[in-house]
């Protein structure tokens, strides 16, 4: 039962789940006409990163499309970071809004961070995307009670399933509020 609960909100707290409900929630909020831009790279986003994980395990060279083993891990978050960072970079060029190109920019910073770990431990990507999902949402006090939750609750799915050890949940944290930190201050600067 725990295990089955365990997965379940691994499933549910997806990086692409968070991020896209992050996305809807800031873009919807703040009143602007860009709530379908913003939903539509969020989806985007997700959908390359998942496709290319889906052929991965597919085609057979990885076990599950979970990526789990480190080869796999370091070849999704390779592929992921330089994917988000070209879509930020292509959206930026398209004069796509500014808050758009930074979350996508920034989540592409996240699986860097990631990766270059690497060597040392296994960063949590899926609590690191919902502390970033909650630092985007903020200043709405319910949507970051939330996601706040939602990161507890995907932690300790992640502990759970015996993916990470508390430090990488930590660097996880860290990383995704570090990552939203910046986010709010970009969006605070003046243009």
């Amino acid at each position: 039962m725990k295990e089955r609960a365990a997965r379940l909100a691994s499933i549910l707290i997806h990086p692409a789940v968070v991020m896209v409900v992050a996305a809807a929630i800031a873009a919807g909020a703040s009143g602007s006409d860009g709530v379908w831009s913003a939903l539509g790279a969020a989806l985007a986003a997700a959908v390359v990163v998942m496709l290319y994980s889906g052929l991965q395990a597919r085609s057979g060279r990885w076990a599950h499309i979970d990526a789990s083993q480190p080869h796999e891990r370091s070849q999704l978050n390779r592929f992921a970071s330089w994917a988000l960072l070209g879509l930020a970079a292509g959206l930026a060029v398209m004069g796509t809004d500014r808050g758009i190109v930074v979350v996508i920019g920034l989540s592409g910073v996240i699986v860097l961070v990631g990766h270059l770990w690497r060597g040392r431990l296994k960063s949590s990507l899926h609590v690191a995307f919902a502390m970033f999902a909650t630092c985007i949402v903020w200043p709405h006090p319910v949507a970051v009670i939330a996601l706040l939750l939602a990161s507890a609750v995907v932690g300790w799915s992640r502990l759970a399933l015996r993916r990470h050890d508390v430090s990488e949940l930590v660097v996880g944290a860290a990383t995704g509020l570090v990552c939203g930190v910046v986010f709010q201050w970009v969006m605070s600067a003046p243009t």
